[in-house]
């Protein structure tokens, strides 16, 4: 067909209930980058009480906790991605590539 064109999101829905899109992985990529959820959802544009909501329901689902967050004592506390959550994070990175070539060839 002449004109088509193929568009759509990717995200990973795990049996155990885990959906992870676009916005869920870039707070996961910013709360590794800034160690701070209050940060990675400022910079997202997510508001902080979402970006909270979003992360409780993460580790819920997940088969272990994608993010922690420790209580800091004199500059505060720290949020990390766990060693699950870095694997997570880099498994839908790769899909979302895949799906962003797939869409570019049947482009092409």
């Amino acid at each position: 067909m002449e004109n088509m064109k193929i568009e759509g999101h990717i995200w990973m829905d795990t049996p155990g209930g885990l959906k992870i899109g676009r916005g869920r992985a870039m707070l996961l990529e910013l709360i590794g980058r800034t160690g701070s959820i209050a940060e990675a959802a400022r910079i997202s544009g997510i508001p902080y009480r979402r970006a909270w909501e979003m992360i409780r329901e993460m580790n819920k689902y997940a088969a272990t906790l994608l993010v922690v967050k420790s209580v800091g004592g004199r500059d505060g506390g720290r949020s990390t991605l766990t060693d699950e959550g870095r694997r997570v994070l880099s498994m839908f990175r790769k899909l979302n590539l895949d799906f962003e070539q797939f869409k570019k060839v049947a482009h092409d």
